[in-house]
């Protein structure tokens, strides 16, 4: 006798069907998916069922589905899961975008022409103006020389978005690619999906769009609401397969208009919310927060609630827990990166080695120090290209030594130190975009100017910082710590999650937040704070697939611990005791 279907099973197959009938009617169509409903399998599973109707027919034709994922990683994972079929061409909105407007040198050339930008103008005009130089794109900031003009990352949405205004182009697009799948819609560049909605979604014409995502889970942009196009049917996919019944109660408490149903309705757990409010001693306000525990406090709050949970069964072990913090900042300071975290503004661009540098000495550096200290030279060598030409005893001698001072700069040498050494000994080699970094400051030397790109000031500090900060930084993206932030989780699952909501950040308030939820009195000024602090608390707690719990710090009103009782339930809202 077969196994009766769980009820999350069900629910994802309505919703697959659903959006069946509209890839067989070529309608457009909108699949919001919640946390833990399995986007991902829907988009795949809409693709193979693309590649065995219609793969063959796509190849023929010299077309594909165009498939845009928000992040490198998202693009790999997906191209696996269909095995690189020819048919589908999944790729980042910036490689898609480039791959198809670099076509158009002419029109290239129009558009950066028209930039309303001073500074770029300046820039243009002090390089002798544009002829016929060759429009490029690589190091992602603006460049002009007599020969080539090199775009910016936001050069890539932003041209894209006007080149679809042209009919002539848009029928190349759809001849080109007669479907395309937005992964993460939500997260996608504004100019892009204003431009799409505008020329094919409303006069129903262009490529049979399919868009998957949450707006629930947009963390990245300031519009937090549904958005809303034309001639695009809304799919909600209401299954939750990563969470037990007790966590996603509190997740459809939260959001009652998308109802999750689980995988195994009889799977324990458990939700909990711990709040500060009994700390009678002075709390602390700043232009980040107001009313937070004193710092020592703080971390014995913390460590409290971590002991509590302890006692009860949690292993705080990093690959099964995470603690969840809002800033990276905090992080990095207890975990020994303060430096490389005051660097990058977006701590995303460091925690995911999206900087070319931050990449070499993580994935190159870092591995070949491990190899050369356990022995292990085959691996060493093959992490530098291959194995060395070694004539003599004195080319043995040479490549120890350089080896050596290498070992030793990590240990005690700055990052810029490194790069010097490698740039004199080629073991390893730097990256090209490396040493494109060093050639400029080269040319424009030492110090800082007014006009260089922000992506090489970035360079310059981060020459300074101290290599050891690369191996803490390397502990925490390779998960040797239990601590993540918010952000940085968004798409992962853990078995046990402990949220801890503080002061920090002026862009989140969580009491005000808690408050809304009981009163709903949500003012025109509050609406944007209200929905950024409800999806980055929506994101995390819905990374748990077991047990969770949540800190709140800052002292709480009647009407924000009204709030956590609602959701949690008030025998799962808990008071932290404090002594003295």
């Amino acid at each position: 006798m077969s196994k009766a279907k769980s009820p999350a099973v069900i629910a994802a197959e309505a919703a697959q069907a659903k959006l069946d009938v509209c890839l067989a009617a070529g309608s457009n169509f909108r699949l919001e998916a919640g946390a833990g409903a399995g986007k991902t399998y829907s988009l795949v599973a809409a693709l193979k069922k693309i590649i065995s109707e219609k793969g063959p027919a796509l190849m023929r034709a010299g077309q594909q589905v165009a498939c845009i994922t928000y992040t490198e990683v998202a693009r790999k994972e997906i191209a696996s899961d269909i095995e690189e079929h020819p048919a589908i061409l999944v790729n980042t909105i910036h490689g898609f975008g480039w791959a198809f407007i670099s076509r158009f040198q002419k029109s290239l050339l129009e558009l950066v022409a028209s930039t309303a930008d001073e500074k770029r103008q300046k820039t243009i005009d002090d390089a002798g103006g544009i002829c016929d130089q060759r429009v490029e794109y690589g190091l992602g900031f603006f460049g002009i020389d007599e020969k080539r003009i090199t775009l910016h990352h936001d050069d890539i949405p932003a041209f894209l978005s006007k080149m679809l205004a042209s009919p002539k182009l848009q029928r190349i697009f759809t001849s080109l690619y007669p479907v395309l799948f937005i992964d993460e819609y939500q997260d996608t560049d504004p100019l892009v999906m204003a431009a799409l909605s505008e020329h094919f979604f409303a006069p129903k014409s262009g490529p049979l769009t399919g868009l998957f995502g949450d707006h629930w889970q947009t963390i990245y942009r300031k519009d937090y609401e549904l958005a809303s196009f034309p001639h695009v049917e809304g799919i909600d996919k209401g299954s939750n397969f990563r969470s037990v019944q007790t966590i996603v109660d509190v997740l459809n408490r939260l959001r009652p208009e998308l109802k999750q149903e689980v995988d195994d309705p009889e799977a324990k757990g458990e939700a909990r919310f711990f709040h500060c409010n009994s700390f009678k001693g002075e709390r602390v306000d700043s232009r980040n927060g107001k009313q937070e525990l004193p710092v020592a406090v703080h971390a014995q709050a913390i460590e409290q609630v971590q002991q509590q949970l302890r006692d009860d069964g949690w292993a705080f072990q990093p690959a099964e827990t995470k603690i969840l913090m809002l800033t990276h900042n905090a992080i990095a300071a207890d975990r020994g990166y303060p430096t490389l975290a005051s660097i990058y503004d977006q701590k995303d661009n460091l925690v995911k080695k999206e900087d070319a540098a931050i990449a070499f000495l993580v994935d190159t550096i870092l591995p070949i120090r491990e190899a050369y200290s356990a022995g292990k030279y085959g691996e060493m060598f093959a992490l530098m290209g291959g194995i060395p030409t070694i004539r003599k005893m004195a080319d043995k001698a040479k490549w120890r030594g350089d080896l050596d001072r290498l070992m030793e700069l990590c240990e005690r040498g700055s990052i810029g130190q490194i790069i010097d050494h490698l740039k004199e000994t080629r073991r390893p080699r730097l990256p090209d975009r490396l040493v494109s970094r060093e050639d400029d400051i080269a040319r424009l030397g030492p110090a800082k100017t007014e006009d260089e790109p922000s992506s090489l000031k970035r360079y310059r500090l981060l020459r300074d910082a101290s290599f050891s900060e690369i191996t803490a930084l390397a502990d925490f993206i390779n998960g040797f710590t239990p601590f993540a932030t918010q952000h940085s989780v968004k798409g992962a699952e853990f078995d046990d999650v402990l949220v801890v909501l503080s002061s920090g950040w002026n862009h989140y308030n969580w009491p005000k937040f808690f408050e809304l939820l009981t009163t709903q009195k949500i003012t025109s000024k509050d609406e944007a704070g209200y929905h950024r602090v409800r999806n980055l608390f929506y994101v995390a707690i819905s990374r748990p697939k077991k047990r969770l719990a949540v800190l709140a710090t800052q002292t709480l009103s009647d009407a924000a611990i009204a709030a956590a009782e609602k959701l949690f339930g008030v025998d799962n809202v808990v008071e932290l005791q404090f002594g003295g």
